[in-house]
């Protein structure tokens, strides 16, 4: 592809444009040289929209690229015709809107404003009534350097539900089940010119409103009006001490055993384990919602407070390049050292118990973290099954991590991630009188029906990492995806993959297994009607991008409709 601007013929001249590099949070997706534009305001992208109809050009909106998957361009060199938007240099305006009659406080925010932008303007505004100042959310996402576009079109989400500790009037889902109203970029039948794009704005009572709830950057949201609660303090504990068979162990018949993951979460509503392979101790995390200091508990005023995890040793970076170069018998050393830097780290920093403002101990997540790759699955199920499906994954992983290594392999060598928050009720939405929310359409979190008939309250969120081009990875999640699917089913659980990660994997990678790719489809229609369902979903993308510009190649495989036989199963 040509280097210079004239291979952009008649592209509006106001708008910044550029050659840059795009680059993907694990480093696995690296294109060198893109376009690249700048809009100043949502107009200007309806502009870069109007100028690439009919020139053969895609349209991909870009935040801060910390994803895995291939949702805003793949790994290819040159690229093609795709001209990036790049939504995080201007599209960050953040308003406060206080409650008015009924209506509670609510945010409105540009697409390209971060987490930490955003979390930190709502600490600043008068008015909140909660034990911290200001506003913010039930949970939040862990990276702050996080544009609020990119989380909201992959139902980003932190880990809490509601407890003994809280209970907020309002969803503890995901980000986009917090959205009362959103501003996209479309073909809108109803225009006066149907044929050009424009600004619309979607109130969360319209029926098309669910579909662009999430849409994985298939369409293009300039904007956001967003729930808020009064902002709260937070304390958080980390456990080192506290055994995997512990906190994993099997239920039993009497609920959550004392110390297990489901006892915490029970207390405190607030909870994550990150566990290096072969190791025997997890890094637990637990937060509750505590209004005033606990005298054992430091107080921090900023986010980024484990800062051993943002930052490796000489010795660590040495063992990070072996592995990769093939020194794979290295990896139960690597997960030692790891975690023992933990637990070192943890006391030297003085942060086993931290306390403060709710965004102090939510974001933890610095872009200077070590890059993994990760495959990531939201299970669905009863919150009394929480302790058995963290119990049955662990087991199944270990007994995993166990046979490959008897052969001499070791594709693992990064945490297992677990996290568990709601669903994204409806009924938590505080739309305006008059109005009847729904769950986001393909959200991991969708609240539908049969959600409903099986009493799940709750998803279970299993992230597997290892570092990129690991030996035998591929395999690995693979097979462990298989147990997934075929494990948490029927009546007890159901499974979404975590659109943000990897999914849908066989022995050449993710995203390619097409037995997984029609399930995951097929699973958004299962029992539900012609409405609410994959093809509605697909079919009103469609209408609003009349002229293809937000597809990709990953796109184009998954948004296919689902077939009537498949459905009548």
């Amino acid at each position: 592809m040509s280097s210079s601007i004239s291979s952009l013929p008649n592209f509006p001249t106001s708008i910044e444009i550029e050659l840059t590099q795009y680059q993907n949070w694990s480093l696995e997706i690296t294109v060198p040289s893109v376009w690249t534009c700048f809009p100043k305001t949502p107009a200007e992208v309806v502009q870069v929209c109007n100028w690439a109809v009919g020139t053969g050009w895609q349209v991909r909106p870009k935040g801060i690229a910390h994803g895995w998957s291939p949702l805003t361009i793949p790994n290819v060199t040159p690229p093609g015709n795709v001209i990036l938007v790049d939504t995080a240099k201007y599209l960050t305006a953040i308003t406060m809107i206080p409650a008015q009659g009924s209506s509670g406080p609510r945010v409105r925010v540009g697409a390209g404003a971060t987490m930490l932008q955003l979390l930190t303007t709502l600490e600043l505004q008068p008015g909140g009534k909660g034990s911290a100042k200001g506003y913010s959310f039930p949970h939040a996402p862990a990276p702050g350097n996080l544009t609020v576009g990119g989380a909201l079109a992959i139902n980003a989400h932190g880990t809490a539900i509601p407890s003994p500790a809280d209970d907020f009037n309002a969803s503890y889902g995901s980000l986009s089940n917090l959205i009362l109203e959103l501003t996209a970029v479309v073909t809108d039948p109803k225009s006066s010119n149907p044929n050009q794009y424009s600004l619309r704005t979607f109130k969360r009572g319209e029926a098309d409103a669910k579909v662009l709830l999430t849409q994985l950057g298939r369409m293009f949201i300039v904007e956001a009006v967003l729930q808020v609660v009064d902002n709260y303090n937070l304390r958080c504990q980390s456990y080192t001490d506290i055994s995997a068979s512990t906190l994993f162990q099997s239920p039993g018949s009497g609920g959550p055993p004392p110390n297990s993951m489901g006892s915490f979460l029970n207390q405190s509503g607030r909870i994550e384990a990150i566990w290096y392979p072969f190791t025997d101790y997890p890094w637990l995390k637990v937060w509750t919602n505590i209004p005033t200091r606990p005298s054992t508990s430091r107080e921090v005023n900023g986010p980024y407070n484990y800062p051993f995890s943002d930052s490796l040793s000489e010795e660590a970076s040495n063992l990070i390049k072996k592995i990769i170069q093939g020194a794979t018998w290295l990896t139960p050393g690597w997960g030692q050292l790891m975690a023992g830097a933990t637990r070192l780290g943890l006391d030297a920093d003085n942060a086993r118990d931290l306390w403060g403002a709710s965004k102090n101990t939510l974001l933890y997540i610095k872009d200077s973290t070590l890059r993994v790759t990760a495959n990531g699955y939201a299970v669905q199920t009863k919150k009394e099954n929480v302790q058995e499906v963290i119990h049955l994954f662990t087991k199944k992983f270990s007994d995993l991590l166990a046979a490959y290594a008897w052969k001499l392999k070791f594709p693992m060598n990064s945490p297992v991630e677990i996290r568990v928050t709601a669903l994204d009720d409806p009924a938590k939405v505080a739309v305006d009188p008059g109005s009847t929310a729904q769950s986001p359409l393909i959200s991991s979190l969708s609240y539908d029906n049969m959600a409903i008939q099986n009493e799940w309250d709750v998803a279970v969120w299993l992230d597997t990492l290892t570092l990129p081009g690991t030996p035998s990875s591929n395999d690995f999640y693979a097979e462990l995806e298989k147990w997934i699917f075929e494990t948490f089913s029927g009546t007890f659980a159901r499974v979404y993959p975590e659109w943000s990660k990897g999914w849908a994997y066989n022995s050449g990678g993710a995203w390619q297994n097409q037995q997984v790719l029609d399930e995951i489809r097929e699973s958004y229609v299962t029992g539900r009607g012609d409405n609410d369902n994959w093809n509605f979903e697909v079919a009103t993308l469609q209408q609003y991008d009349k002229h293809n510009l937000f597809r990709n190649p990953l796109l184009d495989v998954l948004f296919k409709p689902v077939a009537a036989s498949a459905t009548q199963g």
